[in-house]
């Protein structure tokens, strides 16, 4: 099958038929989500969600990673102050990316390659479905720099793992092997590093031949029996998220993370 490929340097998007598969291509920053590729990643999501010829949406990471999480070593960018509530407003159009993939009445799929930390486990859990290599993990990463959560990740731990154990993950910041992430629901199935790619185009080959119909019906029937307001989340997240990262404990986290030690946490 011949694919129509083209590069938007930090996202790669491929067609192949009905497939959108979108590449994270930050190799080098373990596909961390800076500013650029949140607005390229959002700008396909949302472009792949309502193109009638796209029947299925698939992501995944190029190199040794799915993506490691907000870019903390990228800069904000230019402009003058940004008041915190306008920090807040900020991470929840961002998050709209999540809200697309998790909504969008057509499926989508994970394929991960490796680690997905933080925002990059988020957007991993706001897929309908997660195929893993044999190198994958999953890790929520927060707690260790004093922040509470963002992109819907509490939101889909819960669901997919139940609150406990999103409390266990989320709490003792578990990072999980790829039979872990299986055994508590966050992966589908777990294939070789070397077939991970054919494998997820044969899903993904499955589900653009499966009545696209019924299963908008089914996705809407499913997140229904689930759903208690995605939206809300985010917005509480969002609010929790930027609230934390002002901080002492997030600065400590910050500096510790650069001096190679462990931070002490003082709970202001």
């Amino acid at each position: 099958m011949t694919a129509d490929t083209s590069s938007q340097n930090v996202l790669i998007t491929e067609r192949i038929g009905g497939i959108a598969l979108l590449k994270l291509n930050r190799p080098e920053r373990l596909n961390a989500l800076s500013p650029q590729l949140h607005e390229a990643l959002q700008a396909a999501v949302r472009e792949a969600a309502e193109d009638k010829d796209v029947r299925v949406v698939v992501i995944t990471g190029e190199g040794r990673a799915f993506c490691s999480g907000g870019d903390t070593g990228g800069a904000r960018g230019q402009g003058g102050p940004v008041s915190q509530e306008q920090r807040i407003d900020e991470m929840v159009a961002r998050s709209a990316t999540n809200q697309i993939l998790h909504e969008m009445p057509k499926p989508s799929l994970a394929l991960v390659n490796g680690v997905a930390a933080g925002s990059g486990l988020a957007l991993a859990l706001a897929c309908d479905m997660r195929i893993g290599s044999v190198d994958a993990s999953m890790v929520p990463a927060y707690a260790k720099l004093a922040l509470s959560g963002d992109y819907g990740v509490t939101y889909f731990l819960t669901q997919l793992a139940g609150p406990a154990k999103a409390c266990e993950l989320m709490f003792l910041n578990q990072k999980l092997d790829a039979a872990e992430a299986k055994a508590c629901g966050l992966l589908n199935q777990i294939v070789s590093t070397d077939s991970l790619m054919a494998e997820g185009v044969r899903v993904a080959e499955q589900l653009c031949a499966a009545p696209p119909v019924a299963l908008r019906y089914m996705k809407r029937s499913i997140r229904a029996s689930v759903d208690h307001g995605l939206g809300d989340v985010i917005a509480l997240e969002a609010s929790a998220m930027i609230r934390c990262s002002k901080t002492e404990d997030a600065k400590e986290a910050m500096l510790a993370l650069k001096e190679k030690r462990v931070p002490v946490f003082k709970g202001y």
